[in-house]
């Protein structure tokens, strides 16, 4: 399956906000999601549509979907190198 076509199945739009993606999929609160995307230590890019510090950061379905492929074979790699 295609993880952006799952992801799109789920979040029906091609921008996420970070607050909804933080804890399922990085394991973080959305405060600290915020803290490491400002200071450019998020493991995915994230943005803002509006200059606005107040404006919600944003991430694309794309690079959630990458993120999400990376961590897997990293996985698998690890899996395989255990158990042959």
């Amino acid at each position: 399956m295609n993880t952006v076509f799952l992801l799109m199945a789920e979040f029906n739009t091609p921008t996420i906000p970070l607050s909804q993606i933080a804890e399922r999929y990085l394991g973080m609160t959305i405060a600290t999601a915020n803290k490491k995307a400002s200071s450019g230590e998020l493991a995915i890019p994230s943005f803002r549509l509006d200059a606005g510090q107040k404006a919600p950061r944003i991430v694309h379905i794309q690079d959630l979907a990458d993120y999400i492929d990376k961590q897997r074979e990293i996985a698998r790699k690890e899996f395989k190198d255990v158990h042959g």
